[in-house]
């Protein structure tokens, strides 16, 4: 038994299953890495899953075949495990998993009113919980009459007997977050007035209907686990209470119960299905809480919500909150996380930062990516394109920002010789901000691992305060030098009295010591400006955000973005966006709206969050003081953190070959 952690590595058995310990992989969707071509998982998605499994978690959950067919999209997997073509491929994947001494489980969901369906499925009745016309495309769903119910608790029933044979240990049924079945138990959008509707009872009847098919073709061979939202988080929604009352009338159809919380399509609601910063660690425990201490349930209770910390995991268990513990993104962002604290390495385990990119950029450019594992995604061919064989090199750093700071820390670890060189007192570059914003409380995590990986490697020799000019670095014989210089704030001098003693910088306005007034406009509404305006409006400054495009943060990750634009509203006076800022006097901003009016907002202090600019001749004035030269980070191009490191990752690959 692990002593720093003894409740994760306890075992669990469940029927005739027994789990290594209690930290479970929970589902993230085959669509982010391999789209919609096959209907089964390609060598792609199952190294990508394999990378879970290698990494120590009692359980691996596949996630995402969708129980209805609303068709082929751009965007989404056609995974079908009732396919005969694609068992091969899912054997494989049980196979690969069961390597490792974990745990296979397979994802059935049916995204009901929230599904997104194709032009040609539209063509054809689509069913809901009752009759209603959608409001966001106008598309009608009818109420769903008892015989396709049947038929579709047969499809249910079909897809676990091949998710069975395939070799899978358990199937998971979602069960939440707006998700078909939830909408039939919830109040909220079950408002039918047949024996489907009402009581907490009536409205069970659909989810136990699908549960009994399952059982009656798989028996008790195959465990079934049961997700859903303990609470919608939402007036009228499903709660608690009820949902305690729903796992007594079903628990002993299942064997797990999932417990997590909110409507996954709903702006906020979202937010609190994928937590972010503005919630803190393991925000959605105490639903779990609540169904493990009712004596009246008998089967385990899984917890999850933005948990990754080992201590903070088996304390929870310690205290009774759950048997189980689930992570996605944390595992995103380190697959590793239970076989370092099986170790004794929790400082080793890399932050997850809650940016959402592994979630929503895949909609965007089609990319499965992750801000601070830069292999994510691209698990299968990194092998073929990292070199096998390189030469230890005396390596250069120039910059000791993220991008700067990966490639000095991979280079390390692949024998090279370190020099960093960073011009602040500090390292940090643009993380440094993390530090003076409560809701960043992750960044500022993953900026610590990074300090305190660079600092503690005897391959690395950090020189802060220190300016490296090319005659300096021409002189001490490097093989390589990467420049990782960055990028400095745009302040547009052509705008009158943007030299002003009111007028700052985001960055300034934490660093310089200047006083923030008590009216506060900052000039940019992009991620940045939003967060240093919901920064200082929460303590209780009046602060106004002036943005020339006609939204805020369109930079922002869709998840984020929609929190974000929610606390701005919260704790900001007023977010103006198609305003373009004419003139700054220590009075205040004018600005000119999108018709050409004339407006003026009172300030005592002006913050500029109008974006950066790259430092590229900086960076180029390295490029002959040494063999080899390669820019990297924000002075190539300014974008955000999972470009930074993963620029920083790839050079420090190919240093020596």
């Amino acid at each position: 038994m692990n002593q720093d952690y003894p409740h994760i590595f306890q075992l669990l058995t469940v029927g005739n299953v027994t789990f290594k310990n209690r930290i479970f992989s929970a589902p993230s969707m085959g669509h982010m890495i391999q789209n919609n071509a096959p209907t089964y998982p390609e060598p792609a998605m199952i190294k990508n899953y394999l990378e879970k499994a290698k990494g120590g978690v009692a359980q691996v959950e596949c996630g995402g075949q969708q129980v209805n067919q609303p068709g082929k999209d751009p965007i989404h997997s056609n995974f079908d495990i009732e396919d005969p073509t694609g068992w091969r491929n899912f054997i494989h994947f049980t196979d690969a998993i069961h390597f490792y001494d974990c745990k296979a489980s397979y994802e059935l969901i049916h995204f009901g009113g929230e599904g997104e369906y194709t032009e040609e499925a539209k063509k054809g009745v689509i069913y809901g919980v009752d009759d209603f016309v959608r409001a966001s495309d106008g598309l009608h769903f009818r109420e769903m009459p008892e015989e396709e119910m049947s038929k579709l608790a047969d499809r249910y029933a079909d897809l676990a007997e091949c998710i069975k044979f395939c070799g899978f240990d358990t199937l998971l049924i979602h069960g939440g977050h707006g998700t078909l079945l939830q909408e039939f138990l919830s109040p909220r959008t079950n408002h039918r007035t047949d024996k489907y509707g009402g009581s907490i009872e009536n409205r069970a009847r659909f989810p136990m209907m699908v549960l009994d098919r399952i059982r009656e073709r798989v028996g008790r061979d195959l465990l079934i686990e049961y997700r859903i939202s303990g609470s919608e988080c939402v007036p009228g929604g499903f709660e608690i209470d009820e949902c305690i009352e729903f796992f007594k009338l079903i628990q002993d159809k299942i064997d797990i119960a999932h417990i997590s919380a909110g409507v996954v399509r709903e702006p906020r609601l979202r937010a609190i299905t994928h937590p972010t910063g503005f919630l803190p660690p393991a925000c959605n425990i105490y639903l779990a809480e609540a169904v493990k201490k009712c004596p009246d349930i008998h089967i385990p209770v899984l917890g999850l919500g933005a948990f990754q910390d080992p201590r903070g995991i088996d304390d929870a268990l310690a205290a009774g909150k759950a048997d189980i513990i689930a992570m996605a993104r944390g595992l995103i962002a380190d697959p590793q996380v239970v076989r370092k604290a099986a170790q004794g390495r929790p400082q080793d385990i890399v932050p997850c930062i809650k940016c959402f990119r592994c979630l929503d950029e895949f909609k965007n450019t089609h990319q499965y990516v992750c801000s601070v594992n830069p292999t994510a995604g691209r698990e299968d061919f990194t092998d073929m394109m990292i070199p096998k064989t390189w030469e230890k090199q005396n390596v250069a750093v120039i910059g000791g920002g993220p991008a700067g700071m990966v490639a000095a820390m991979e280079g390390a670890a692949r024998g090279h010789k370190i020099t960093l060189f960073e011009r602040e007192a500090t390292l940090g570059g643009q993380l440094k901000d993390a530090a003076f914003m409560s809701f960043k409380y992750d960044l500022l995590k993953y900026e610590r691992y990074l300090i305190n990986h660079v600092q503690n490697d005897p391959n690395i020799r950090v020189l802060t305060g220190v300016e490296a000019t090319p005659q300096m670095i021409a002189s001490m014989g490097f093989d390589t030098v990467l420049a990782a210089t960055g990028a400095t704030p745009i302040v547009p001098r052509s705008i009158p009295g943007i030299d002003g003693t009111t007028v700052m910088t985001a960055g300034e306005s934490f660093f310089s010591g200047k006083p923030v007034g008590e009216k506060v406009v900052v000039i940019g509404g992009g991620q940045v400006g939003c967060e240093v305006g919901v920064h200082y409006g929460s303590q209780g400054r009046e602060v106004t955000i002036l943005e020339m495009k006609d939204s805020l943060c369109p930079d922002a990750t869709r998840t984020y973005k929609e929190e974000l634009q929610g606390q701005v509203s919260d704790h900001c006076k007023a977010a103006i966006t198609g305003g373009t800022c004419t003139s700054i006097t220590d009075q205040g901003v004018s600005y000119r709206d999108k018709a050409g009016e004339e407006h003026f907002i009172p300030a005592d202090t002006v913050i500029l969050a109008m974006g950066m600019r790259s430092l590229h001749a900086e960076a180029e004035a390295f490029r002959d003081c040494a063999p080899v030269f390669r820019a990297i980070g924000d002075c190539v191009k300014v974008r955000n953190v999972q470009k930074a490191v993963r620029a920083g990752f790839d050079a420090a690959m190919c240093l020596g070959w």
